[in-house]
């Protein structure tokens, strides 16, 4: 069996998943946030050793080479040609949490909404911390509250969500501390919870292929604009609340 679970979608949701990378709202504000957290870490230099663990159709990989030289880690056959066919190179298909890396290789470790794909997530963290110098940082994203788990999850083969408390539970367990940890997404949170909720009422199935909900273009850039403010602010403070879970972690031993 598989360490990592890898998500069983058809070939054209690939491609449906690269194109809403480019310009959905979700996708194109979690990079600004996500941003925000590698130039804290990163300290302005753009020579580092960056490790992308789950490049999925490459939707990040752009954002952290602006920070230094990035290798990706898959293990989707599919997804990875959409990578390489987007022009990116440094790709490895894995199958198993094991990584092909020496100890101390990377400085950044970017784990992007994949912890929660892996069953022994603190074997998963702890081999992360393995190839992390020093002085590295694993930036990672979960999504957030058990609560909101709905068929959404079940379709991308989630096996849990987060909360800040219990990510940061499992990386003590794993020998990290946080050095900033925080919800994201924020205004988002009564929006998804309001619809999920929703559904359970009335007893609608949501279609398992589908993890967008559609939204005009005009509601797509609000969106997009108050993820970037929110980004801003991750600067300065943490959120209390949010569909997402950001933090960066370091070694503690």
């Amino acid at each position: 069996m598989r360490l990592y679970e890898e998500i069983a979608v058809k070939t054209n949701e690939y491609a449906r998943m690269a194109q809403h990378e480019q310009s959905y709202w979700w996708h194109v504000g979690r990079l600004e946030i996500i941003q925000t957290y590698l130039k804290h870490v990163s300290r302005n230099k753009s020579n580092s050793a960056i490790l992308n663990i789950g490049c999925g159709t490459g939707g990040t990989i752009g954002t952290l080479e602006q920070f230094g030289d990035v290798d990706n880690v898959d293990t989707s056959d599919d997804a990875i040609a959409f990578v390489k066919a987007r022009g990116y190179k440094n790709i490895i298909k894995i199958d198993d949490i094991a990584l092909p890396f020496e100890d101390k290789t990377y400085d950044i470790v970017g784990a992007f909404d994949v912890l929660e794909h892996i069953e022994d997530h603190e074997r998963a963290l702890s081999e992360w911390k393995r190839v992390l110098k020093d002085d590295g940082a694993i930036v990672i994203t979960v999504p957030a509250y058990q609560w909101l788990w709905s068929e959404h999850d079940i379709s991308l083969h989630h096996r849990r969500r987060y909360t800040v408390r219990s990510l940061m539970a499992v990386a003590a367990e794993a020998g990290l501390r946080p050095e900033r940890k925080s919800y994201a997404i924020g205004f988002s949170l009564p929006l998804v919870a309001g619809f999920r909720f929703a559904r359970k009422a009335t007893g609608r199935k949501g279609d398992p292929e589908t993890s967008y909900v559609p939204v005009p273009r005009v509601i797509n850039e609000i969106f997009t604009t108050l993820l970037k403010i929110e980004a801003k602010i991750h600067n300065v403070a943490s959120l209390p609340a949010g569909t997402s879970v950001i933090a960066i972690l370091r070694k503690s031993c």
